[in-house]
């Protein structure tokens, strides 16, 4: 352990030491100062290291080098006095690291829906519209942090990274936000960095955790893998899968009818889901959640034990924490309603889809937990749902109160859910991210997809907002949380062309393509809504793309002018992925190596390709043998190859054994490349005619013709 700060006093005053953490420098990071606000009895008290300091709180600040280049700071503070009750307020730590301007910052959003990107000095976080503050401000941050709307004032909830010119990150997380949550407020004008923890309402005993801290700098993986190893883990790494979920085309209007025909439908077409899930629109009101509506005539066991009957596991959403007005919790436990000082029930949002306003539960009033615990056991003991949505939990925590904060608070109502649970696999939505860390396998880390690109909330500055294009820009901004703390639900691609007014879906075909390919590409949770009786041959066919799932891991990652860049591994075939999210067309220059397209063949390095307002592009890279059969390209998955289980060649006996996945689109064919030492090659005991193009020799096999799929 390195002493960081020597146990201050009233007398003393502190020292701030320099961080060595950047090679090759003197000092990049100083704390300036730390400041505390907290309640002694009733007696509010301000504090300020350099300065002033209180003779009954003692502060402990040290220090532990984790690597060369990390380092985690711990701040414990305690109280040395028996006479009163100690309340704090608030704390920061402020520092002034070096950045130049072309630095930018990862701004993760409060909670699951909340945009989250890279931004830097010319960006704005702008304030809610003020008239909307009511209806939208409990879904996000905005009743507890003011924004400036100043460009380069920007902030980050619980972890951030700055993306140095050269390439390196600098890394700021914070280990525990069970004491608070944490703030990284930066202004680029004043190059300052507040570091507040959201500690208002938690007491101080023996000892409490001010703020704990992992700082580093190096590659942004790198740097992942340290937090995490230091977060550490709860539950096991859970698995890519897929699933139907009923939200995104029926929303509130699903039923047992609606449920049986699409189940009808998967098994027609023989789709290999791993779950099926029941979104709202089942319970008999929200906050409800023992009995079913008249739209579920037969029972909830019977539809997930039907659900079971098809091969998939059976999901079902509910928002523990919320109610609306209609349900009997409101009506008949007044008690349970979380209220304000002025007793007054705390609003959790607003939805014109339900009644309007909903109102959060107050998870320590007598009885609330007991209910909940019904819940839980109802739903997966007795109806046998074996995977949960749960929604809404930001909720839970609204309020900090009973001598906790409000990360406090939610990190107990996980701990409580989890503890209830371990019968079935968890998605958390709704919900800040670093509490579900561990918790949940799987965990909802961007907004609400919408069937349109964006809305008229845009420019409401509602952060939260549905839309397809706010969903894509935070499941590219938090990819890294993937396979580290759970498996990312980047919410669900649609397909379908739908009917106006009922289940119209608004995005182009190329928006619906690139929703489809970075969702495949960066989650471990792969969800869609359409009804598959309700698609045409060419979306079918392109949802079929999608198996087998195949696991991804991108190594490199580059952005131009919202055209995002991604290259990645699956297995050992390296590919590159171009996704242009802007309304203007791009242009992407083939280099190093040829590359292969279903839809462009092989592609030489310089070649241009010019991609439309909002297309997205995959590519494989060919590699090339002088001495052994080889793939040149593949067509029927979405990721060219990924169907192909085995792949065996004997250059000598010019021949080779190829076994596809047993979920292999029907429509896969290989092209085949073969080097120049071999005269012929034999495929699956069949010789196979040899074709040539841009010096590339090649046989072609199409599975489709000779029968040699699956689905």
């Amino acid at each position: 352990m390195i002493d960081f700060l020597r146990k201050p006093n009233h007398k003393l005053k502190a020292n701030f030491p320099f961080i060595n953490i950047l090679a090759g420098s003197t000092s990049d990071f100083i704390f300036n100062r730390l400041n505390l606000s907290c309640l002694v009895g009733d007696q509010q008290g301000s504090y300020r290291l350099p300065g002033s300091w209180p003779p009954f709180l003692d502060l402990q600040v040290n220090a532990f080098g984790k690597t060369q280049n990390s380092v985690v700071i711990a701040l414990d503070l305690s109280s040395a006095s028996e006479l009163s009750t100690i309340k704090l307020l608030s704390f920061s730590a402020e520092l002034q690291p070096t950045f130049s301007r072309d630095t930018k910052m990862l701004v993760n959003g409060f909670q699951s829906w909340s945009r989250s990107e890279l931004m830097g000095e010319r960006d704005r976080l702008k304030p809610l519209f003020s008239l909307a503050r009511p209806l939208l401000a409990p879904c996000g941050d905005h009743n507890f942090f003011k924004y400036s709307g100043k460009r380069g004032h920007l902030h980050s909830w619980s972890y951030t990274y700055f993306l140095l010119a050269d390439g390196r990150v600098v890394f700021f997380g914070s280990l525990n936000e069970r004491s608070g949550y944490t703030l990284f407020d930066y202004n680029y004008a004043e190059g300052k960095l507040l570091i507040h923890k959201d500690c208002k309402e938690a007491r101080v005993g023996e000892s409490a955790d001010l703020l704990t801290l992992f700082i580093g700098t190096g590659e942004l993986d790198e740097q992942f893998d340290l937090y995490c190893q230091l977060i550490g883990s709860g539950r096991p790494q859970a698995e890519k899968i897929s699933g139907w979920c009923s939200w995104y085309n029926y929303y509130t209007a699903v039923s047992e009818t609606i449920i049986v025909q699409n189940l009808e439908n998967l098994s027609k077409h023989k789709l290999p889901l791993d779950v099926f899930q029941i979104d709202d629109g089942w319970q008999a009101a929200i906050g409800d959640w023992l009995d079913p509506n008249s739209k579920f005539p037969s029972g909830m066991q019977a539809v997930a034990r039907a659900i079971e009957n098809n091969n998939y596991r059976p999901g079902l959403w509910l928002a523990p924490f919320i109610c609306v007005p209609s349900s009997k919790v409101y009506r008949d436990k007044p008690q349970w309603l979380l209220r304000n000082e002025k007793g007054r029930p705390i609003k959790a949002g607003y939805n014109p889809g339900w009644e309007g306003y909903f109102y959060a539960l107050d998870f320590y009033a007598p009885g609330v937990q007991d209910y909940l615990d019904q819940v839980f056991k109802k739903i997966q003991d007795q109806w046998g749902f074996r995977m949960l949505k749960l929604d809404f939990l930001y909720a839970v925590a609204l309020l900090p109160r009973a001598g906790k904060s409000r990360g406090q608070i939610m990190a107990e109502a996980i701990d409580f859910i989890a503890a209830r649970t371990d019968k079935s696999i968890l998605l958390g939505c709704g919900v800040p991210l670093a509490p579900a860390f561990g918790n949940f396998e799987y965990c909802r880390i961007g907004s609400d997809v919408g069937p349109y690109w964006k809305d008229y909330l845009t420019g409401l500055q509602y952060r939260e907002r549905v839309a397809a294009e706010n969903s894509l820009v935070c499941t590219i901004a938090r990819k890294e949380l993937d396979r580290r703390f759970f498996r990312n639900d980047p919410d669900v691609f649609i397909l379908r062309d739908g009917v106006s007014g009922v289940n119209e879906n608004k995005l182009s075909l190329d928006q619906r393509h690139t929703l489809f390919l970075l969702n495949n590409l960066l989650g471990g949770l792969i969800f869609f809504s359409d009804d598959v009786g309700d698609l045409n041959e060419s979306q079918l066919a392109l949802l079929k793309s999608s198996y087998p799932l195949t696991e991804t891991k991108v190594t490199a990652h580059t952005i131009l002018a919202d055209l995002h860049s991604f290259r990645f591994i699956a297995g050992d075939r390296e590919y590159l992925l171009h996704a242009n999210l802007s309304a203007e067309a791009r242009e992407v220059k083939i280099t190093g190596s040829y590359y292969f397209h279903p839809d462009h063949f092989l592609m030489p390095p310089g070649k241009t390709l010019k991609l439309d307002p909002y297309q997205s592009i995959c590519l494989y890279k060919v590699k090339r043998s002088e001495d052994d059969f080889y793939l040149l390209g593949a067509v029927g998955h979405l990721f060219p190859g990924a169907q192909i289980e085995q792949f065996i060649t004997d250059a000598s006996a010019e021949k080779i054994e190829i076994v596809l996945h047993r979920q292999a689109s029907p429509d896969t064919t290989l092209y085949l490349g073969v080097p120049p030492c071999a005269g012929s090659v034999t495929v699956n005991g069949q010789r196979r005619m040899l074709l040539e193009k841009d010096d590339f020799r090649y046989a072609k096999v199409d599975f489709t013709r000779e029968g040699e799929t699956g689905f």
